[in-house]
């Protein structure tokens, strides 16, 4: 699963509610994340590997 940071339009793996695969916390600007099946973008260790 993939979330996207619609401030940024970045997607980084994880899901809402929870944190992405580099360590941000999902829970916190819930508005800012929404659930998505788009291609991770994040290069970040965690996301991309």
């Amino acid at each position: 699963m993939a979330v996207k940071h619609t401030p940024t339009n970045e997607v980084h793996s994880g899901t809402k509610g929870g944190k992405t695969g580099c360590g941000f916390n999902t829970s916190e600007n819930q508005s800012h994340w929404i659930n998505t099946s788009d291609r991770i973008t994040c290069d970040k260790n965690g996301c991309k590997n």
